[in-house]
């Protein structure tokens, strides 16, 4: 009987005791680090050329790369509300963000650099170069998505937004900026891999894709249809929310499908495949637009809204944007595996390209909508004292 009561002081000594912790005490330090992995990676990619080095070197590069984006995801997994932000988080946000667009940069140099190897080398070398470099680009991609996504559900958690208002908006604003020259230097970097270009079907994934063009076309729809009113507002955002969290799982499921079926096999290109990637990402923008609507009709409607239902309202927007903005990057990692795992580059050249630039247009037109939805929505939350 002694042992238990001792055994419930101690259980309650430590419940008391974790409640008393911050809810997030590691984010900075985390943060910290990852700017740290990133700032190794950099100096790497800098100091890399064809020239002086192989394409082994280029993979301990990538498998670096893959390490941070597992840290990121694990920082990301880990993020507990509330959560208080300070300068220095933003600053290590801003810092990843710049870190990322810097890879892409350095991708488009070594791309270039490739044509001087294709006159030297033997067509094994050459091919394992174009392999390399087509990894890289996804792996930076697939990094800076991540960051982009850290940083929203670092957003959507934290518990001082009014304060830290005008702060946040200008790391939002690099955000997004910086991720549209990331892609667009990617998409300069898979370009060439085309150019310099000379198993198992895409169709085998058609069925699925064309399922969730078909669901993402009934989200749409929804969204387009939705009245927002100062008593439904939260709960039809919610609504929405929870729609947009099974889509996104879907197109997660695809791509991870993917992944682990290239492991295997090369891929011979399917037009329609392209056609239907195009197609989700043509949806992504419509509902980044979407929001982009709500957000300033939410902001219309804010004075004359009660402010339990304001303050539900405002995060599931923020949720919404973050769960959007996360599908738009799965949407584009998809299409970058698909050309890695391609063997037939050469015959799908003018097509790839074509989709490949109709994404890069679509997810700076979603970026764009996603970016002023949440402004539109950290104002209203600043302005209305939530």
């Amino acid at each position: 009987m002694i042992q238990k009561k001792k055994t419930a002081g101690f259980v309650v000594a430590l419940v008391l005791t974790v409640m008393a912790l911050p809810a997030w005490a590691g984010i900075t330090a985390s943060l910290e680090n990852l700017v740290g992995q990133g700032s190794a990676i950099n100096s790497s990619l800098d100091l890399f050329t064809f020239a002086d080095q192989s394409c082994s070197d280029l993979r301990l590069i990538n498998r670096d790369l893959e390490n941070m984006t597992a840290s990121i995801q694990t920082v990301t997994a880990g993020l507990t509300a509330p959560l208080t932000l300070n300068d220095e988080d933003l600053d290590a946000l801003d810092s990843l963000s710049d870190m990322a667009k810097e890879m892409a940069l350095n991708s488009v140099r070594m791309s270039m650099e490739i044509q001087d190897v294709e006159a030297v080398a033997d067509l094994f070398e050459y091919r394992a170069a174009l392999s390399a470099m087509l990894e890289l680009s996804n792996d930076i991609g697939t990094m800076a998505d991540r960051i982009l996504e850290m940083a929203d559900r670092i957003l959507v958690m934290a518990d001082n937004i009014g304060t830290m208002a005008q702060r946040i908006l200008m790391t939002q604003q690099i955000q997004y900026a910086n991720i549209a020259l990331t892609q667009a230097s990617l998409l300069t970097t898979q370009q060439n891999m085309v150019l310099l270009s000379d198993s198992i079907s895409s169709i085998i994934y058609n069925m699925t894709l064309g399922l969730l063009v078909s669901d993402s076309n009934t989200l749409l729809a929804e969204m387009t249809i939705l009245p927002i009113t100062s008593e439904n507002m939260a709960q039809g955002l919610e609504d929405l929310e929870m729609s947009t969290g099974l889509l996104a799982e879907g197109i997660a499921d695809l791509s991870t499908w993917m992944s682990v079926s290239s492991q295997g096999a090369s891929h011979y290109i399917n037009g329609d495949t392209l056609t239907s990637l195009a197609d989700l990402s043509n949806i992504s923008t419509g509902l980044a637009f979407s929001l982009e609507i709500y957000a300033a009709q939410v902001s219309e409607l804010a004075p004359l809204t009660d402010t339990v239902i304001l303050s539900d309202a405002t995060a599931a927007m923020l949720r919404l944007t973050a769960d959007i903005g996360v599908m738009a990057g799965r949407i584009m990692e998809m299409m970058d595996k698909i050309i890695i795992m391609a063997d037939n580059i050469g015959l799908m050249a003018d097509n790839i390209v074509a989709t490949q630039a109709l994404q890069q247009t679509n997810i700076e037109l979603t970026q764009s909508s996603l970016l002023t939805a949440q402004s539109v929505t950290v104002t209203v939350i600043k302005n209305m004292g939530l």
